[in-house]
């Protein structure tokens, strides 16, 4: 069977990945901030190991209305990211990306998805990356897809469109802010569990 390494589960361990984390974000920072139309930086809260059964509460209540963008990964480790955000805070983003007040996007539509869809598209690559340089593994990411779901409902569908997965996820907790608002990302990595030839 193939499992994330347990590299992060030492302190030093952690810190290294912590650091690595961050240089992502402040790759995707950059990539977020030019594609903007209004200053955003990023920056990261928390990165570590949790369990795959715990991710609905890694990710916020279970029961709350969030926004999800999904890419599957193949390569060395394959499995699945995530990049979640509570509904509210997808509003905000949207605005923070678009140049407007905050609280002027009250809905989703299609031009607002693209947006976040994009935002995540580049997040999430940096993340993945990042993931693959600290593991020294190859892998590729595929094109984003988004769901507007129940906390819970968006995480297990993830968990569905395979059924075997790895007890652990690593999880980096992502801020995101303007001039005058900040909100919250969670990102998850859940890899599969492959059988070993």
């Amino acid at each position: 069977m193939m499992s994330v390494p347990k590299k992060i589960g030492a302190d030093s361990g952690l810190s290294s990945f912590l650091s690595v984390a961050r240089e992502a974000v402040k790759k995707a920072s950059d990539a977020v901030d030019r594609m903007s139309a209004s200053a955003v930086r990023m920056d990261v809260i928390s990165a570590g190991i949790a369990p795959t059964a715990r991710l609905s509460e890694v990710a916020g209540n279970p029961e709350d209305l969030v926004v999800g963008v999904y890419i599957t990964v193949s390569g060395d480790i394959p499995g699945h990211s995530l990049l979640v955000f509570p509904y509210e805070s997808a509003l905000h983003l949207v605005d923070l990306m678009t140049g407007q007040q905050s609280g002027v996007t009250k809905r989703l539509g299609e031009m607002e998805e693209s947006v976040i869809q994009e935002v995540g598209n580049i997040v999430t690559g940096s993340y993945i990356n990042a993931i693959a340089d600290y593991y020294g593994h190859v892998l590729i990411p595929s094109p984003p897809s988004l769901a507007i779901d129940m906390t819970a409902a968006v995480i297990d569908s993830v968990l569905l469109n395979t059924g075997h997965f790895d007890e652990d996820t690593i999880s980096i907790v992502t801020r995101f802010a303007g001039s005058k608002k900040a909100i919250r990302g969670f990102f998850l990595y859940i890899p599969e569990i492959v059988a070993s030839s």
